[in-house]
């Protein structure tokens, strides 16, 4: 009785860890796709600000999140933002400057 409960618990244990790593390693992936669609729109540097509608980054409505899988590049939009790797404009519009494009190609992302 005690070992399957203790089996459940290292398996329940397991999975949440499982959850995690994947959460991390698609937010990363998410990163390096981000930055490649503002390179790809040439949001680089505060004169070639791009809107999120321009950049394809606005965030989907309720309908496409219940019927899509979960995209997140939203998540990494919002991490790059805090992390000061993308700017935003008065206008309200994201660029990304080519210093930070190479400080994330040194760090591998």
């Amino acid at each position: 009785m005690e070992l399957n409960i203790l089996i459940t618990v290292l398996i329940m244990v397991a999975l949440l860890m499982l959850a995690f790593f994947i959460a991390n390693r698609m937010t990363r992936r998410a990163v390096s796709r981000v930055v490649e669609i503002f390179r790809k729109h040439q949001a680089i540097g505060i004169h070639q600000a791009k809107t999120i509608d321009e950049l394809g980054l606005r965030p989907p409505n309720l309908l496409e999140r219940v019927s899509r899988m979960r995209d997140y590049k939203q998540n990494a939009l919002k991490i790059l933002l805090k992390g000061e790797v993308i700017h935003l404009t008065e206008e309200g519009k994201l660029y990304i400057t080519e210093e930070k494009i190479q400080e994330l190609s040194r760090q591998g992302i």
